[in-house]
């Protein structure tokens, strides 16, 4: 019998795979770091630059700082249909204007419940009312 003599060889690290996992988890998070930053924009709200006053008569939803409601003076609760019931019986045809005066420490939420309101009624012609802004 004849022993084959083993030659020693040296252990060997293959370096590919662990770099191609390097470079996979480098571009992870390269990317999800620019997402990051783009929720931290400023926003700045626009204001009001027309001087045409609203002389188109339709139905008026006010919205207080409390989240109330009143259309064309008729109190509505904060609830979404109740404010639905009070503006389809305010409504007389589908092109009527809609007219939202909103305070400006209005929640966000009693705006949207207004606007989703108004389109569940197939009303389009929405407008928000603001004041101009004054120049000198």
């Amino acid at each position: 019998m004849q022993f084959r003599r083993r030659l020693n060889e040296e252990p060997e690290i293959n370096l590919v795979p662990m770099i191609d996992v390097l470079l996979m988890t480098l571009i992870f998070l390269i990317l999800t770091t620019s997402f990051a930053h783009r929720s931290a924009l400023k926003v700045q709200l626009p204001q009001a630059h027309s001087h045409k006053p609203l002389t188109d008569q339709g139905v008026r939803i006010l919205i207080d700082a409390a989240g109330d409601y009143a259309v064309n003076g008729v109190l509505a609760s904060d609830r979404e249909r109740q404010l639905m019931h009070v503006l389809a019986t305010e409504v007389k045809s589908r092109s009527t204007p809609v007219i939202i005066y909103a305070d400006r420490m209005a929640p966000y939420r009693a705006i949207v419940h207004a606007l989703d309101a108004a389109r569940r009624l197939g009303l389009n012609r929405i407008v928000f009312a603001t004041k101009g802004h004054k120049s000198s």
